[in-house]
C-alpha cells in the first residue's frame, strides 16, 4: 500500500479512528469542488460507499480507500 495514500487517508480521517465516515468522505469530496457547483454530495458519497465499502459496515478502511483514491486522483492528491 502506498505511503502517499495512507497519508491522504490520515488527513481525511479527522477523528483518527482508522475509518472514514460518510461525513469525512463528504468533507473530502466537498473540498474538491467549489461550493457553488455542488449543493448536495449525498448521492455521490452514497455511490462511492456502495462501490468501495466492501465489508458493508458503513465506513471506509484504509484498504478500502486506496482503490477509491487510485480511481479518483483528485482525492488522492496531497495538494
Amino acid at each position: 500500500m502506498s505511503d502517499q495514500y495512507e497519508a491522504v487517508f490520515a488527513r481525511y480521517d479527522t477523528d483518527g479512528d482508522g475509518q472514514l465516515t460518510v461525513d469525512e468522505v463528504t468533507a473530502a469530496i466537498a473540498g474538491m469542488f467549489p461550493a457553488a457547483e455542488v449543493d448536495d454530495l449525498s448521492g455521490i458519497v452514497k455511490a462511492l460507499f456502495t462501490e468501495y465499502d466492501t465489508d458493508h459496515d458503513g465506513l471506509l478502511s484504509v484498504t478500502e480507500f486506496v482503490p477509491l483514491a487510485e480511481n479518483l486522483p483528485e482525492l488522492g492528491s496531497e495538494d
